[in-house]
């Protein structure tokens, strides 16, 4: 499948909903993330520990917002891809970033972790 794409996500959504600590560390989540990829976005609703929706993103036309994003280059993405460093070391030096409400990224510090290790590994 093509990374990124709507596909991927899919593909994303499904690993995680299948990922038991996934779905024990997000279990009280209620967020709206954005996943940027370069230039590409997409987004993501969890609740309840699962990902319940998901769609590409197009800023001005998706009436529902996000709480906050997870970006990066491609450069960087397809790095974190390869598996070469470990995935806490991409946000540790800004190489993918977390922007908007961060009191709610911090809160769910350990599910992004998973959200970062599934982009890998899928």
């Amino acid at each position: 499948m093509e990374f990124p794409s709507l596909d991927f996500i899919v593909g994303l959504r499904g690993k995680l909903n299948a990922n038991k600590k996934f779905n024990l560390v997000s279990k009280w989540s209620d967020v709206k993330i954005m996943l940027c990829f370069g230039d590409k976005a997409y987004w993501l609703k969890l609740y309840g520990g699962k990902v319940i929706d998901h769609m590409e993103y197009f800023p001005m036309a998706n009436p529902l917002g996000w709480d906050y994003k997870i970006e990066a280059t491609m450069e960087n993405w397809l790095s974190l891809r390869k598996g070469d460093r470990h995935v806490g070391h991409f946000l540790d030096t800004g190489d993918i970033s977390v922007d908007g409400d961060l009191l709610q990224a911090n809160r769910m510090y350990e599910s992004n972790q998973m959200i970062l290790i599934a982009i890998r590994d899928l």
